[in-house]
């Protein structure tokens, strides 16, 4: 799994190449704790992703203190596992990352 992170101010913005898999977790997560201070906001760009599994749910889950997290680029495979987790996990948010969601105030 290799990362691309750009960052722009408060933002950083994280682009995954390859699979999101248990196997790539432990690298998806130590690109966030590496993640400046500073940074506020998480993009994960998903435009290179070809497939999402639970992995991903429990991406979107981690909790990185006031850091808000959105995701873009998703692909039909990973938007139906979304779509199904907020199905049945609606206590957990998920539903804030759907295209058609609110988006949250740029930080």
């Amino acid at each position: 799994m290799n990362i691309t992170t750009e960052l722009d101010g408060h933002r950083a913005t994280l682009t995954p190449h390859g699979d999101i898999d248990f196997d790539a977790m432990d690298h998806l997560q130590t690109s966030l704790v590496r993640l400046p201070s500073a940074v506020t906001r998480v993009v994960w760009d998903l435009h290179d992703v070809p497939f999402v599994d639970i992995a991903g749910l429990h991406l979107l889950a981690t909790s990185l203190g006031p850091v808000q997290s959105a995701v873009t680029h998703l692909n039909p495979q990973a938007l139906g596992m979304l779509r199904l987790a907020c199905e049945l996990f609606p206590h957990m948010g998920f539903e804030r990352h759907l295209p058609d969601a609110p988006q949250l105030q740029p930080a």
